[in-house]
């Protein structure tokens, strides 16, 4: 891989102990790529955390915060194929299959590759992604959390908001400032946004704030790979009902906002229903970045199933030590 100090993030330089670019794709692939990736806190870590998402590895901005300055713990963020500084392609479909091996080949570079080690968090298309993920690698995992997505079992027409922003994404020419306040009016309900907060400003003037300082890039070829990866994502019930056995004991969450306009909650819902062993975790009010509209809660519910899933390996390993005597 090569080491990259002069491609920036927003992420915090004093917790960030590795970043480059990895070469994913290899034999498997028409073509190689590079994944641009992050790792913040102890490399040396037995909390082992991988957040995925279809957007750039900036979004994940509090959670690295909260967790790369705790002891013990190593947070890799990175941007999946098509967005931030990893490369986009030619243009064609990407497959969330697809996109799971690429984060397959991040993981055994960065030789995270002992059993019950790593705790993964997806959101959305990094949702659907981490399923992948765990029917190739169940026996790594120590917690699944799914956060607002699906398994794909329903095909839905997308929202009259979200068909806009496509379209003129990738038609017309838009300002930064009107791609922003589009994506916002997607991603978070109106009246969150409509909440004031200080000096006379709304939750909706903070975020523009916030989401102007990510990385911004508008590439066609690489939103359109996604869109067809995450439109074409399924994960049937056979799979979903290996991911529920092989995981465990391991923890698996399916965490939802119950007002998700990208993401509708009702296919959330059923990919709880379908995951065997699964606990569902509601947002009253919440809409599609929960990580943003409910940032501590978010938190508390990320350190709850990670002690959860830790304590379920423990008590596997006690009670192999008892059998043993």
């Amino acid at each position: 891989t090569a080491e990259v100090p002069t491609l920036t993030t927003i992420l915090d330089s004093v917790t960030c102990a590795q970043k480059g670019l990895c070469p994913v794709g290899g034999a498997r692939a028409r073509n190689s790529r590079q994944l641009y990736y992050e790792v913040h806190g102890d490399l040396a870590a037995t909390q082992k955390m991988v957040l995925s998402v279809n957007g750039t590895c900036g979004v994940w901005s509090a959670e690295v915060h909260h967790f790369g300055t705790k002891p013990d713990h190593a947070v890799l963020v990175f941007d999946n194929r098509g967005v931030g500084n990893s490369d986009c392609g030619k243009y064609e479909p990407y497959k969330s299959s697809e996109m799971a091996m690429d984060t397959l080949d991040l993981l055994n570079f960065l030789k995270w590759d002992q059993d019950r080690s790593i705790h993964i968090f997806g959101v959305s298309l990094g949702g659907m992604i981490s399923q992948e993920l765990a029917l190739l690698i169940p026996s790594r995992i120590k917690s699944l959390t799914l956060i607002s997505t699906r398994c794909g079992n329903v095909w839905d027409l997308p929202s009259m908001k979200i068909l806009n922003f496509i379209f003129r994404s990738g038609a017309i020419a838009m300002t930064r400032e009107e791609s922003l306040d589009m994506i916002m009016d997607i991603l978070f309900p109106v009246s969150h946004l409509n909440k004031p907060t200080t000096k006379g400003k709304t939750e909706q003037d903070d975020l523009r704030e916030y989401l102007s300082t990510l990385p911004f890039q508008v590439r066609p070829a690489g939103i359109f790979g996604q869109i067809c990866a995450a439109t074409g994502h399924y994960c049937s019930d056979p799979k979903l009902e290996s991911i529920g056995r092989t995981v465990s004991p391991g923890k698996i969450a399916v965490v939802l906002g119950d007002r998700d306009e990208l993401v509708y909650s009702l296919r959330s819902l059923q990919l709880h229903d379908r995951l065997p062993g699964s606990e569902l975790v509601v947002f009253k009010d919440g809409g599609h970045a929960l990580n943003c509209q409910f940032t501590e809660e978010v938190l508390n519910v990320m350190e709850r199933i990670m002690m959860e899933g830790n304590r379920a390996f423990s008590s596997e390993s006690s009670a192999k030590l008892i059998e043993s005597l």
